[in-house]
C-alpha cells in the first residue's frame, strides 16, 4: 500500500469541525499459476573432482616461481619489469610513469591496448604504444583523452608451477600425500557448502515461485522499496565509517551502476515477496493472534516499553501490517521449503543437448495401431 495522498488541505481551525480525504494506492492480492511441483536448482552438496581441482589450481599458482625468459618474447601471463612514460592529450602524466616495475601481462591492470603493445617485445626493447582512454580508466579526467606510452622492457619471466607430488602437499600444509591434501580440500569445502545450503536452496525455491507470479507489479512499489534499500546501504556505509567516495574507489564502481543494482535487488525482492504471500493464500495458510503479539513483544522488549503501548504506536504508525506480512512471509518459506523438490546439477558439467530424431515414414493404417539430459619471485 502506498502512503496517502491528501492532496492540498485546508488550515485546521480550532473548534471548527474538520473532515479530509486521502487515497491510497491498495496492494493487490496477486496470484501465482500454481503452486505445485516446485523445483529448486542447486548445486551438488558435495564438493566435485573439478572444484578440488581448482582449489589445488590456486595453491600452485601461490607456490609459483618466477624464472627468466630468453629465447622468446614476451607472451600472455608473463611477468615483464619495465619502466614507461605516459603522456594525455600531449602532456606528460606523473601518475602514467613508473620505474622498472614487474608487470603481469594479461591481468589487466592497464588497457588492452597497452599489453597488445607489449607481446612479444624481448629484453633491452622498447616499444611506443598509442590509443584513447577508456571509461574504465581510474582517472575520470583522462576518459575518451589519446594516451600515449613508451615502454622500456627490461627482463621477461615467466611463472613456473610446482608439480602436483607429495612435495606440494607437504609445503602446502604439511601434508605426507597429495592425497591426503585432496581430502582435506574436499572436507572443507563440503564444511563450508553445508553451511550456506539452506539459504541456497531458499533462494533458488523462491525464484522459482516468483516465476510464477501473474500479473504487472506497479512501479510505486518497487520505487519505495528502491529509497529504503538506498538508505539502509548508506546506514550500512556510515555502519563501517566510510564515505561514498571510499566505497567508490574500493569497489570501483559508479555511483549509476550501484543505483542500478539497487533498483534491480528491489525489483527482485519485490516479486519474491509478492510470491510468497500469493502462496500463502493458495496454500490456505493462516498465522495466529499469538504469534503477531509475540511479534510485538519482541519489538517491546527491544525498545523497553510497555507491550501496550507498543501495540499501539504500531497500529497507529501502520508497522503493524508490516508485522502481518513477516508473518505471512515466515509460514509460506516453511511451507515451500517443505514441498520444494531440490535438484542438484553441476554448473560445470555441460548441458546436453538432444539432436531432433528424424521423422519415421508413416505406416500403412490397420484396424488397430498405438504410438509409444601470485606468484613469488626465486
Amino acid at each position: 500500500m502506498s502512503s496517502p495522498d491528501t492532496g492540498d488541505l485546508d488550515l485546521i481551525e480550532e473548534g471548527v469541525h474538520y473532515t479530509y480525504t486521502a487515497e491510497v494506492d491498495i496492494r493487490p492480492d496477486y496470484t501465482v499459476t500454481s503452486i505445485e511441483d516446485l523445483k529448486a536448482e542447486v548445486p551438488p552438496a558435495n564438493s566435485t573432482d573439478a572444484e578440488i581441482d581448482a582449489q589445488i589450481d590456486y595453491l600452485r599458482d601461490r607456490f609459483a616461481t618466477l624464472e627468466v625468459v630468453e629465447d622468446r618474447g614476451i607472451a600472455d601471463g608473463d611477468f615483464a619489469l619495465l619502466s614507461f612514460t605516459g603522456t594525455v592529450d600531449g602532456k606528460a602524466a606523473e601518475d602514467l610513469t613508473v620505474d622498472k616495475y614487474l608487470y603481469e601481462v594479461g591481468r589487466g591492470i592497464m588497457p588492452p591496448e597497452f599489453e597488445e603493445g607489449l607481446i612479444g617485445a624481448k629484453a633491452g626493447d622498447k616499444r611506443h604504444v598509442e590509443f584513447d582512454v577508456p571509461e574504465t580508466a581510474a582517472n575520470p579526467e583522462y576518459v575518451g583523452k589519446p594516451a600515449a606510452f613508451d615502454i622500456e622492457v627490461y627482463e621477461v619471466k615467466s611463472k613456473s608451477l610446482p608439480a602436483l607430488d607429495d612435495e606440494l602437499a607437504s609445503n602446502i600444509g604439511g601434508f605426507e600425500t597429495m592425497a591426503e591434501l585432496r581430502e582435506d580440500i574436499r572436507t572443507r569445502l563440503d564444511e563450508n557448502k553445508a553451511t550456506a545450503r539452506g539459504r541456497l536452496i531458499e533462494r533458488a525455491a523462491r525464484a522459482a515461485l516468483s516465476e510464477r507470479l501473474e500479473g504487472e507489479i506497479p512501479g510505486e512499489l518497487v520505487a519505495s522499496r528502491t529509497d529504503a534499500m538506498t538508505e539502509e546501504f548508506f546506514d550500512s556505509l556510515k555502519d563501517q565509517g566510510m564515505t561514498m567516495e571510499d566505497y567508490l574507489e574500493a569497489t570501483e564502481l559508479t555511483v549509476e551502476q550501484i543505483q542500478a543494482d539497487i533498483a534491480r535487488e528491489a525489483a527482485l525482492r519485490v516479486r519474491d515477496e509478492l510470491a510468497l504471500e500469493a502462496l500463502f493464500r493458495q496454500a490456505g495458510l493462516e498465522y495466529t493472534e499469538e504469534e503477531l503479539e509475540h511479534e510485538i513483544e519482541q519489538i517491546a522488549a527491544v525498545d523497553k516499553v510497555p507491550v501496550a503501548a507498543m501495540r499501539e504506536r504500531l497500529v497507529h504508525s501502520g508497522v503493524i501490517g508490516i508485522l502481518r506480512e513477516r508473518l505471512m512471509h515466515r509460514h509460506a518459506t516453511r511451507y515451500l521449503m517443505e514441498h520444494v523438490e531440490v535438484i542438484e546439477v553441476d554448473p560445470a558439467a555441460p548441458v546436453a543437448t538432444e539432436k531432433p530424431k528424424p521423422k519415421k515414414k508413416a505406416a500403412a493404417k490397420k484396424s488397430s495401431s498405438k504410438v509409444d539430459d601470485s606468484a613469488k619471485e626465486e
